[in-house]
């Protein structure tokens, strides 16, 4: 391959460059900021591209509602001057009529006051029409002022994540460039009659190494991602191959002058800091890092451009920081290299805006800040005290805010006001204090059963209850055979214990908690995966067979444990829903969105509760 810098090959092949791969490892660490993979990115994309999508829907709903609510004030505006004509002819003929009852007293006007008085009344209708219509202009073109300004700012966003893509594209590439490897060769060549021995078995050598050369960077380069775009550049630019190590293995004459050579060969590429953006056709400013230091010999100059930010708020007598660097009230106007950044505009006795933005082109950005209210820090942890030196559940809190929840989380919903959730289901001992105190005997208990589900039907049985579910549980286990009236009264019990209102999740508190800000099936991810949870056939040691204690797999981003799989969990609603899968259910049902309907007096050993508590 006529490469440029395979000219070198010689020089890179000298002795001087065999080292160590001690010496491979002593790059210096980048200390650049993680950046998303490029399929994160995609994901993001594709979400941001839908969105924006439908923001440009929505806008141009607004718009064909704004422009039906001018028709309608038109035509009102016609209608009125019909009407005042209307009711201008009326009294016209009505004061007619009373100068006719000066020569005629037994003349009857009424018919002409009733025609007055209506016409009258049809200006006035016309006129609390007309004043409902503005009223609502009014209030359309503020939503359509939101949904344009919102659709913008999407666009914005969708343009950033375009270059966050580019620079994952290259990182990838990068670290796939960073791969060593050790290679074994076989070369065979024909010495000359008039060659040494010395000098056929060090041509063979220099000929094997070539091989091994040549043969690791086909293999680099069938190996990267993106291998199609990097072909098409390649010509261009030299992965400078470096030889780490190199032995002969075997070598000998094997008849009519030929000679083979077998020689193992540790290599790796070192291609300049700018390769990886021109192997996929890049900018090079996606490749040099503010900062980074350059050679002498290096005449790639930084390519970091700035772009012109525009920052505001809907305060007065704010004050504006980025990176730690105070710039006073809005509105700023300030210069910085494209790139991350950390935006704060804040006001005492308002929720400060801070947000961590990647900065690409020359943008506004609008501050929006709300009066700060007295309310718990998400994600705080605390548990209320029950008698006897015993504590309640532990809670974690959920801030209000918007959410989205619902399969493929494209429901947008508004939680008011913040709430905690128990942070895992409510266990055998939490259940057992509460029976031992209020001696409460569940339904189960009473004669009703527990359903459980055998060779894939439900059967009912008499004798197991939370006591005895038809498994071993530990005393940190779920408590399960529990029906939505058990669930309900220990809430109650946990209220006048506390002083604090325990009451059963709405699916979407219990959505919301579950998902932890995913937009994912699961909050991990879109997969099961294997192990990640107590589901049937979802790799765990208690899959199809029992459930698992509380905590055994991590918690989600929130502090929240178990809301995939082990049992399901009662809600609040009348018809009687559960959420969450369950330990002999398939890992399907533990997406978050999925639910079950159960009558609200089932009790199974496969469902349990957690409490909300208000805040």
């Amino acid at each position: 391959m006529n490469r440029k810098g395979l000219p070198a090959l010689a020089l890179l092949l000298s002795p001087a460059l065999f080292t160590s791969v001690a010496f491979a490892n002593t790059d210096t660490q980048s200390t650049a900021p993680a950046v998303d993979s490029v399929a994160s990115i995609d994901a993001k994309l594709i979400n941001k591209r839908s969105e924006v999508k439908q923001l440009e829907s929505t806008v141009i709903s607004n718009q064909n509602q704004l422009r039906d609510l001018r028709n309608q004030s038109n035509a009102l505006d016609k209608k009125a001057d019909q009407l005042d004509a209307k009711r201008k002819l009326a009294q016209r003929n009505l004061d007619e009529q009373y100068n006719q009852m000066i020569d005629d007293p037994e003349l009857d006007i009424t018919p002409f006051q009733k025609q007055y008085q209506d016409s009258w009344k049809e200006v006035k209708e016309n006129q609390i029409a007309k004043l409902a219509i503005q009223q609502d202009i009014q209030e359309q073109t503020r939503v359509l002022k939101a949904s344009s300004t919102k659709k913008q700012r999407s666009l914005d966003e969708l343009e950033i994540l375009g270059e966050s893509r580019q620079e994952a594209r290259v990182i990838r590439l990068q670290d796939e460039l960073a791969a060593q490897d050790t290679l074994d060769v076989v070369h065979t060549i024909t010495c000359k009659m008039s060659m040494t021995l010395s000098a056929c078995a060090s041509q063979g050598k220099t000929l094997s190494m070539q091989k091994a050369v040549n043969n690791f960077q086909q293999q680099l380069i069938n190996g990267f991602t993106e291998m199609d775009t990097v072909k098409q550049h390649i010509e261009n630019v030299s992965l400078n191959i470096h030889v780490l190590d190199s032995a002969i293995i075997d070598s000998g004459f094997n008849g009519s002058n030929r000679y083979t050579t077998k020689l193992q060969a540790s290599l790796l590429a070192r291609p300049n800091t700018v390769a990886a953006c021109q192997l996929l056709g890049l900018e090079n400013r996606y490749c040099i890092e503010q900062g980074t230091a350059q050679s002498s010999n290096d005449k790639i100059k930084k390519e970091k451009k700035w772009v012109g930010i525009t920052i505001r708020s809907n305060r007065h007598e704010d004050n504006v920081t980025v990176n730690g660097v105070n710039y006073g009230s809005t509105p700023v106007d300030v210069m910085l290299p494209a790139g991350q950044h950390q935006i704060t505009v804040e006001k005492s006795g308002f929720e400060p805006y801070s947000r961590q933005m990647s900065l690409a082109k020359d943008m506004s950005i609008w501050a929006e800040l709300k009066t700060q209210e007295n309310r718990p820090k998400p994600g705080k942890k605390f548990a209320d005290s029950l008698s006897n030196n015993q504590e309640a559940p532990q809670m974690v809190v959920i801030g209000s805010g918007d959410y989205q929840i619902g399969k493929n989380a494209e429901q947008n919903i508004s939680i008011p006001k913040a709430y905690s959730i128990a942070a895992t289901p409510i266990t055998v001992t939490q259940f057992e204090t509460f029976v031992a105190n209020s001696g409460y005997i569940t339904e189960s208990e009473k004669g009703a059963g527990c359903n459980a589900i055998n060779g894939g039907e439900t059967k009912r049985h008499q004798n197991q209850n939370w006591r005895k579910p038809g498994f071993e549980q530990s005393k940190n286990a779920p408590a399960v055979c529990i029906t939505k009236k058990d669930a309900e009264t220990y809430a109650q019990w946990l209220t006048a214990q506390t002083g604090f209102t325990y009451a059963l999740p709405s699916e979407a508190q219990w959505e919301v908690a579950a998902r932890a800000g995913s937009k994912e099936a699961y909050w991990w991810g879109s997969d099961i995966g294997s192990g990640n949870a107590n589901t049937g056939w979802g790799g765990s040691s208690w899959a199809n067979k029992s459930t698992s204690p509380v905590g055994s797999f991590g918690a989600n981003p929130y502090g929240i444990y178990d809301t995939a799989g082990n049992v399901w969990e009662w809600t609040n609603t009348k018809s009687g829903v559960v959420r969450g899968g369950a330990w002999s259910f398939a890992p399907t049902k533990a997406k978050a969105y999925e639910s079950l309907e159960l009558s609200p007096s089932t009790s199974a050993n496969y469902t349990g509760f957690r409490v909300v508590r208000s805040l």
